[in-house]
């Protein structure tokens, strides 16, 4: 356990610096009595600033300019914005540079914290600044991420182009029949809640029919259609059937149902999703070991997966299987066992998440430590390059806090079998209408400005403030096409 005192004058960067210093030392212990970590950001001219840390007796000096290419903005307070964006991404440079030196060791993603690198890519090679260049030797990001990054862009080239009127909707139902060891998410256990299912589902079919109002009012085109949670397919099959069909009513080609558990997935299901012109779903294993599925809380068997795999593959859906590396007790011959056997089925779409021990979570309580990060990146990598031999291609990104190896969630597709939701979030591309407790919508102005309308995320809170949402969303979307106008 290291603990330090840590001091910065640049106060509105200091988590984003203590994401840089916790993936150096995941146990830091921030403690007045610790020894002395001082960043201290001193501006040179208008353009210019120096960077000066001190720790463990070492004193370095890093001298920036910024680039002006993301400061040519007609408006100030944008330039404003983009200025401190600037000189954050930088200092973190700076720090990332001093802890590497003392550490003896580099992050695969350098001084990147941040959740969506593809989208800062796309953004550095808008502005006519050679990219990979500059994710090279500015963020010091290593070439075999580089490379992953810059493959992910141009695969996403065809679906990148979104018009302002364009949207996609979201359905959160955060229901699940069992919570998974490794979940952060705000969920509720079925048996737990049955008395609110229905009320739910009556609630978000009414929400997503002023949804399909504000896309006819505002003259907006919907991209894609999403179902998520949670385990959309723990609903009982009326239900189920009722939030499916008003979903189908936006007439979407893109329409996902995140089914997930293959305990969930009944033949009534599947025909219902059929019905209702359901193009994508998913059957997540994360992992075709049985002994981590019971540890993981998962309560379903390996068998279940290929039956209801099988099952699906009669219909004309195409299909996303998840795996997730680093899960408890995992050797990197069992995470390769489970990319072998998905690989085997042939799935069109292909994730491959890395375990983040968040808070909220059975593991993060539970102390567990995913502090392996050879034995993450070994898997990781084995998922690439056998991945890649198959046949797939990287389309999406991301990555979050508390990750195993510092490393990232990738989903890999089929040729012509990319989901434009996950381009579309993850990018920040396309103006968002969500339904449902904990959904978050998000309107896109002139392609560099967002803003976002949350739902509260307890389906109980939910349930009472019904009617001043639906209205509260509909004043959203007006606003925002007064404005786009």
């Amino acid at each position: 356990m290291i603990e330090i005192k840590f001091f910065t004058n640049a106060e509105d960067f200091e988590n984003e610096y203590m994401d840089i210093i916790r993936a150096f030392y995941p146990h830091v212990k921030i403690d007045d009595n610790g020894e002395d970590l001082t960043l201290l950001l001193k501006k040179s001219d208008d353009f210019s600033f120096c960077a000066v840390i001190e720790w463990q007796g070492k004193s370095v000096e890093y001298d920036y300019t910024l680039e002006k290419e993301f400061l040519e903005e007609n408006d100030s307070q944008y330039r404003d914005i983009k200025y401190k964006a600037q000189v954050k991404r930088h200092s973190k440079a700076a720090l990332y540079k001093f802890l590497s030196k003392i550490a003896n060791a580099d992050l695969p993603y350098g001084s990147l914290t941040g959740i969506r690198p593809t989208k800062l890519f796309h953004e550095v090679a808008a502005k006519g600044i050679d990219a990979e260049k500059y994710f090279l030797e500015v963020l010091d990001v290593s070439k075999q991420k580089t490379s992953l990054i810059k493959s992910i862009v141009a695969n996403q080239k065809d679906y990148y182009s979104v018009s302002d009127n364009e949207v996609d909707i979201f359905v959160n139902i955060p229901i699940c029949v069992s919570r998974c060891v490794y979940c952060s998410f705000i969920s509720a256990q079925l048996d737990k809640i049955k008395k609110y299912v229905s009320p739910y589902c009556d609630s978000l079919v009414k929400e997503i029919e002023c949804s399909a109002e504000i896309v006819k009012e505002n003259n907006l085109k919907v991209r894609s259609v999403y179902i998520g949670g949670g385990t959309p397919t723990s609903l009982d099959d009326a239900n189920f059937e009722r939030v499916i069909r008003a979903s189908a009513s936006f007439g979407c080609k893109e329409f996902t149902v995140e089914a997930g558990r293959p305990d969930t997935i009944t033949r009534a299901k599947l025909d219902i999703m059929s019905k209702y012109g359901v193009s994508r779903i998913s059957v997540n294993p994360q992992t075709f070991n049985q002994k981590t599925l019971d540890a993981i809380g998962r309560s379903h068997s390996v068998e279940e997966i290929y039956s209801v795999y099988e099952i699906a593959r009669k219909y004309d859906f195409d299909i996303n299987m998840d795996l997730i590396a680093m899960l408890p007790d995992e050797s990197v011959e069992d995470f390769k066992y489970s990319v072998d056997c998905a690989i085997a089925l042939q799935p069109d779409n292909i994730t491959v998440h890395t375990l983040a021990i968040k808070k909220g979570s059975s593991l993060k309580i539970d102390g567990y430590e995913n502090g392996e990060w050879e034995k993450a990146v070994a898997m990781v990598d084995y998922a690439y390059e056998n991945l890649i031999k198959a046949g797939y291609s990287p389309y999406y990104m991301y990555k979050q806090k508390y990750m195993s190896g510092n490393l990232e969630n990738v989903g890999y597709c089929k040729k012509d079998k990319a989901c434009v939701y996950n381009i579309d979030i993850m990018e920040e591309i396309s103006s968002i209408i969500a339904n449902g407790a904990g959904g978050i919508s998000k309107r896109i102005f002139n392609k560099n400005r967002l803003e976002r309308l949350a739902n509260p995320k307890g389906i109980d809170v939910y349930l009472q403030r019904r009617e001043e949402l639906i209205e509260g969303k509909k004043k959203f979307f007006e606003q925002c096409s007064k404005v786009d106008s």
